[in-house]
């Protein structure tokens, strides 16, 4: 659930945070990042949502996601969060909540709204000492393996379906290695 009542929006990209449930470092797990991020990538292709933006931090996460024509933003967490619980309790031979209950999310209402939750996605590894860089985390839309839909997003190819494709170079938000191609196809 969010944390406000407003009308979410299809094609509209949302920052959105969630939380472990008492902060747990559940993702200092590299097996349960990676869990994640398959489970993700299975349901974005699933439900057509895009992904722009991503990373896994130790207690929780971030994400900047655009819902699908029709689709919910709500449904989408609910998924993605549901998903992982059932199978990493599965694998754990746990039971019980992983997630705070609550999300939060915030609409992008501007370019250079997304370039700066771009930014903080890629900075928070960083600032947290998990990595020297973005590019060095493996949990992140910087250094990760699951491409995003960015590209396509900010391009105008992107049909209201997760069509995600590989760039050349993935480097942070003007980050050491390069720039990452935001407002330009």
């Amino acid at each position: 659930m969010g944390t406000r009542n407003h009308p979410i929006q299809s094609n509209r990209h949302y920052f959105v945070t969630t939380n472990t449930r008492d902060r747990r470092p559940v993702f200092a797990n590299d097996h349960a990042a990676r869990l994640f991020l398959t489970g993700l990538e299975r349901l974005r292709r699933n439900l057509g949502f895009a992904i722009l933006g991503y990373v896994v931090m130790p207690d929780h996460v971030h994400l900047v996601v655009v819902p699908a024509d029709g689709a919910q933003l709500g449904a989408i967490m609910r998924l993605v969060k549901g998903r992982f619980a059932r199978e990493w309790n599965h694998q754990c031979g746990e039971s019980g909540s992983i997630w705070q209950p609550r999300y939060y999310e915030s609409a992008v209402r501007s370019e250079q709204q997304l370039v700066q939750w771009l930014k903080y996605i890629d900075g928070n590894p960083v600032h947290a000492g998990l990595a020297p860089s973005a590019l060095q985390y493996p949990h992140c839309s910087s250094g990760g393996e699951l491409v995003t839909d960015l590209e396509a997003y900010l391009g105008g190819s992107w049909t209201g379906r997760a069509e995600a494709r590989p760039s050349e170079e993935r480097a942070p938000i003007n980050g050491p290695g390069g720039k990452r191609a935001v407002g330009s196809a």
